[in-house]
């Protein structure tokens, strides 16, 4: 199982605890592989604040990315749960002190702050992002989850689901994705 996501998606970071939570309580595992938000909105026009959160993006995706490079891919996983909890949880802001706490959280000795405005690693971020929308079959956005290779969009949580029923919605999910004439389900953010 594969979790496409990108750093600064706020409701990636639900899905992403509540994939842990899930696959823990059922003994399944996940990985984390990274897209990115501002290489899927290269180009377009978004007001300020979106503008932020892409900058946001392109400079943790380099981080991701070189923690990737220095001790391979698993290291996304436990690298994003270092950052989100922070970026989210505690509203820190991505900077040096931020990318050095994700760097020492996960053991690297070469990477350092410094690959938050690396361009050399633009084209891994890029790379990464273009498999997820691969895996998809289309442009789409953050998350992505992978079950038995077929790749679906979300799902998108507006909160992290109750520990016990976390393992039924990835069951509920896992049929979903399993049934190859499932396409899409959707309803309001804001429905309750």
């Amino acid at each position: 199982m594969t979790l496409w996501l990108d750093p600064v998606c706020p409701f990636s970071w639900n899905t992403a605890r509540w994939l842990a939570a899930a696959t823990d309580a059922t003994a399944q595992g996940f990985e984390v592989r990274l897209m990115s938000l501002a290489v899927l909105n290269e180009g377009r026009e978004l007001p300020p604040p979106q503008q932020d959160r892409m900058t946001d993006s392109r400079r943790v995706g380099r981080l991701m990315a070189a923690l990737a490079d220095e001790l391979g891919p698993h290291a996304v996983r436990d690298a994003y749960f270092a950052f989100a909890d922070h970026y989210f949880d505690q509203s820190k802001k991505v900077d040096a002190e931020l990318a050095a706490h994700v760097v020492k959280a996960v053991g690297a000795h070469c990477t350092t702050a410094a690959a938050l405005d690396d361009t050399s690693y633009d084209a891994a971020v890029a790379t990464s992002h273009q498999a997820s929308q691969d895996a998809h079959g289309d442009s789409s956005g953050s998350p992505l989850l992978t079950i038995d290779d077929r790749t679906v969009f979300g799902p998108v949580l507006t909160g992290v689901p109750e520990p016990g029923d976390g393992p039924d919605l990835l069951a509920a999910v896992t049929a979903l994705v399993g049934a190859s004439e499932f396409s899409e389900l959707s309803r309001p953010r804001n429905h309750p």
